[in-house]
């Protein structure tokens, strides 16, 4: 989830911005297995899939698609109605229960 800090990665044999170049604008990608494992971390990939609950036990739906939109990141959650966006920030999240694949949210 969005913290609005700035990503740096050191990119290995990657020493200088002409070594750079080639990746601007290019997507990278790393093994789960390479990615920082902590505890609290949420990863996009465990989002994807899981039951939104809201604040009454009540199942939105599923999240079907994320994207960053610069201010925060976008839940998009597939209902039996219609879709339902989300923006992941605090004042809307509740806990999120990987074990359990549910996304505990407040929101009306």
């Amino acid at each position: 989830m969005s913290s609005n800090q700035p990503f740096i990665a050191k990119i290995e044999n990657i020493n200088s911005i002409d070594d750079i170049k080639e990746f601007v604008n290019k997507e990278i990608f790393i093994s789960i297995e390479e990615m920082r494992q902590d505890e609290d971390a949420i990863y996009w990939s465990d989002l994807i899939g899981c039951k939104v609950v809201d604040q009454n036990s009540k199942v939105l739906g599923e999240i079907y698609k994320l994207e960053n939109h610069g201010a925060s990141d976008l839940a998009f959650i597939k209902t039996n109605d219609e879709d339902i966006i989300i923006p992941l920030e605090q004042q809307f999240l509740g806990k999120f229960e990987l074990e359990k694949n549910i996304l505990n949210v407040d929101w009306e």
